[in-house]
Formats: structure tokens, sequence, C-alpha cells
């Protein structure tokens, strides 16, 4: 049985590899070592698998939060993401079949109805969301 938990090891180890920074498969490394640790101490074979299972979802679950904020690093919004939230005025009226034009801050950009309806040209709106180039806007009530 030893076989079997130094393959899945290595099978997590490689997987990780592949993976950097991603935080994939190192739980699952980590708990088939201790099930080796208790193969080796010949306990039972449900006892590894429940040391395995509880090895790995402990580890996911204490040390992937602060490891993933560990890798990710200073995360720092770009310039598109500071609009999120703003007002932008419609240059160019906004269908369900077209983009329209927002102006905000002083740019323009393609906006698109965040809940898919008309905005007339000189709208107030609010910016939602930025999917792809487009921003994602609704309308102010006024």
């Amino acid at each position: 049985m030893i076989w079997v938990w130094l393959a899945v090891l290595a099978a997590a180890v490689i997987v990780e590899l592949v993976t950097p920074t991603a935080l994939v498969s190192i739980w699952f490394a980590a708990g088939a070592l201790a099930a080796v640790i208790f193969t080796i101490l010949h306990a039972p074979f449900w006892l590894q698998i429940a040391v395995f299972v509880l090895v790995s979802l402990l580890l996911l679950a204490l040390v992937r939060p602060a490891a993933t904020r560990y890798l990710r690093g200073n995360v720092v919004a770009t310039n598109a993401d500071r609009y999120i939230g703003a007002i932008a005025v419609v240059e160019q009226t906004i269908t369900t079949a077209r983009w329209g034009i927002v102006k905000v801050e002083g740019s323009s950009w393609s906006a698109a109805s965040y809940e898919g309806e008309r905005i007339e040209k000189g709208s107030r709106v609010k910016i939602v969301a930025i999917e792809g180039a487009k921003l994602l806007v609704a309308k102010i009530e006024e």
C-alpha cells in the first residue's frame, strides 16, 4: 500500500509543479505523506484514507487562504478598475442591440446596460462592472 500513497504523493507534486503559484494539489501531497507515515506504522487502510482526507482538508482550509494572499502579493487595481462605482454620462444611446458610449472622468468608453435596458443620451449612469473593453452601467433614477 505504501507504493499507492507514494504514487499519489508524486502525482500531487507533479501537478503542483505544472501549475506554479496556483496551489492546486500540494494539500493532497501532504495528505499522502501523512498516509505514508500511517502505512509505515501498519495502520489499517481505512485509517490511512481518513488521515489522507483529514490532513488534506485541514491544510486546504487553514493554510490555503494565507498562502494565497502571500503568493498573490499586493494586488493593485488597474486604471480601469477605479471607474467601478463612478458616475458617467451617456454620450451615445445604449440599446439592447448595440453598445453606447459613456464619458467618465474625461474619458469615453464603450458601454452596455447592466440590466439590458435602453439608456438615452444625456442620462447619468453608475458604472457597475467592467467586461472586457466595455463598461457595464446602470441608469441612475433622477
